[in-house]
């Protein structure tokens, strides 16, 4: 299945009792580090999110659905430098690198036909 039939959507499943494990964990993470392991959490929150997106045909049955492979820790080098910047942006750096997760955790995600 090369194209998207028409009508088709993207549906996500994520449910808010599943995200408060990873919240609680992201809320000790930031304030242990003051502020620094968004760098590391941001991925996990994207990939949680692909994960749990379904897609839809126009009948609304299951067609696909998305598999993210990102994985944030697979580059320390990546993130030593993201955490210096954000020390020497006063923070500011997590704002960028927040996209720039986003951009990684998509590029890392194929679609998986039912």
């Amino acid at each position: 299945m090369g194209l998207l039939p028409k009508g088709a959507r993207l549906r996500s499943d994520l449910d808010v009792r599943g995200v408060w494990p990873s919240f609680l964990v992201w809320l000790l993470v930031s304030v242990l580090t003051l502020g620094l392991g968004w760098i590391v959490v941001s991925g996990h929150f994207f990939k949680m999110l692909l994960n749990s997106t379904v897609i839809l045909d126009a009948q609304d049955h299951i067609i696909g659905r998305l598999a993210c492979d990102y994985d944030v820790e697979a580059d320390p080098i990546r993130i030593l430098r993201w955490v210096l910047l954000c020390i020497v942006t006063l923070g500011l750096g997590l704002l960028f690198y927040s996209f720039r997760a986003g951009k990684l955790a998509l590029s890392a995600t194929r679609v998986e036909w039912a």
